[in-house]
């Protein structure tokens, strides 16, 4: 039975599709994701020439209603989704793009889906063709054998512009891994996992440190709350912006907030999971979590939630500076020099110490804060290097902590480094 959309097949190709094949399929497994997988099998399936015959995304997921249909096929930039609550991971597609977007390489996408209706499970077909995007063809809904379980599997047909070398490949995998990484450790103790061609797809290649802690803080009624506490520092950017994730007893993620280390250019990449019982009474009408609200009404959990929040935000501020101190520092030392911001210097030992100690101020400065040399344009950098260059010749060197205090937020132990630094005797 064929049904007609509300949207044309020159407004869907005019509409933003994604570019890039590999997007496409991401899309596809976020699809699967939405509707409560736990697993995703990508299966590829290719000639003797090399040319890919076939695309398939399986999920174990809940399947597509059919009295959905109109609504997620019927309507271009609509879906149920946009309805949902947008403060989970849970749901990821907003706008009913993915469906379409397999015109990007293949000619035809055919979904078979399997959906429980009063104890029974029924299958049909849906399937769209890329020429005629602005129709969908449904096939009789007909019983599935009650073994089967929930699903859906798209499969695209008639592929152009792809060999198996593209999507064969360690980039296609590290895609993947780098998309999909954080959200499978989010939901790792319910087994979410994703196949490619039969392998589980690894992204342990990805973390570059890891630690743990756990907090137990008290209400002013001196209640405990425990709070375990589990950091990722990426190797590269994630498929979603750096977040605490809040998981109840259950290991489900109740809500996520950003944390504050998203707007820095020293590729600071983290996610944290916080796990704790405490967040089994969190309901999720009560808050909009693109503020910092309180995720409670009751004064005492806004105590408690306060309270995690300042630690949460200390503990990172912590992983944060030892990152910078470890490995990003040297690499805006190393960018200054190459790029000639520094102030000259010859090879005499007088030069050779004024350069360390300028060096040596620069590094903690930008430990204190990175910030402080994001969106300067090149000649300010020199201007300002210049100067604390010729501070430190006079005897006024002291002054330049307080300038440095006014400017940006120094810990005690930053401040007694710098002022160390500052008092060396000789340095001249």
């Amino acid at each position: 039975m064929k049904n007609k959309t509300k949207i044309t097949n020159a407004s869907i190709e005019s509409a933003g599709l994604p570019k890039d094949a590999k997007h496409v399929i991401a899309e596809y497994i976020w699809n699967g994701f939405d509707a409560k997988a736990t697993t995703i099998s990508i299966d590829i399936a290719n000639n003797e020439l090399g040319f890919i015959t076939s695309i398939s995304i399986r999920d174990n997921g809940e399947g597509i209603q059919q009295e959905t249909l109109e609504y997620s096929f019927g309507n271009f930039l609509d879906s149920l989704k946009k309805n949902k609550l947008k403060r989970s991971s849970y749901t990821r597609g907003k706008k009913g793009k993915g469906r379409f977007s397999f015109s990007l390489f293949a000619n035809r996408a055919t979904w078979q889906t399997t959906i429980k209706v009063d104890d029974k499970l029924i299958s049909y077909r849906i399937r769209i063709d890329r020429d005629t995007k602005e129709q969908y063809d449904i096939s009789d809904i007909k019983s599935s054998a009650q073994n089967k379980g929930t699903g859906t599997t798209v499969t695209l047909e008639g592929i152009f512009g792809l060999t198996a070398a593209t999507l064969d490949s360690g980039e296609f995998r590290d895609f993947l891994a780098q998309e999909f990484g954080w959200y499978l450790h989010l939901n790792r103790d319910w087994g979410y996992r994703i196949l490619l061609n039969g392998e589980l797809l690894n992204y342990d290649n990805l973390i570059q440190e890891t630690d743990s802690t756990t907090f137990t803080l008290y209400s002013i009624q001196e209640n405990s709350y425990r709070f375990q506490v589990n950091y990722i520092r990426w190797k590269q950017q994630i498929g979603d912006r750096y977040y605490y994730y809040f998981l109840n007893s259950s290991k489900t993620e109740v809500a996520k907030l950003l944390s504050s280390f998203n707007n820095n250019a020293i590729d600071f990449h983290h996610s944290v999971y916080i796990d704790s019982a405490f967040f089994d009474h969190f309901e999720q009408d009560d808050i909009a979590l693109s503020s910092e609200s309180n995720l409670f009404s009751e004064k005492e959990q806004q105590v408690i939630y306060r309270k995690l929040l300042a630690e949460l935000r200390d503990f990172l501020d912590r992983k944060q500076k030892k990152y910078i101190r470890e490995q990003a520092v040297t690499v805006k030392l190393d960018e200054l020099q190459k790029k000639n911001l520094l102030p000259h210097y010859n090879d005499s030992d007088v030069d050779i110490k004024r350069k360390k100690v300028l060096l040596a101020l620069i590094q903690e400065l930008y430990i204190a804060d990175p910030r402080a040399f994001v969106g300067i344009k090149a000649d300010l950098i020199r201007t300002y290097l210049g100067l604390l260059d010729l501070i430190l010749q006079t005897e006024r060197k002291q002054d330049i902590l307080p300038l440095f205090e006014n400017a940006i937020a120094i810990s005690d132990k930053e401040r007694e480094t710098i002022r160390k630094l500052l008092e060396k005797e000789n340095i001249f």
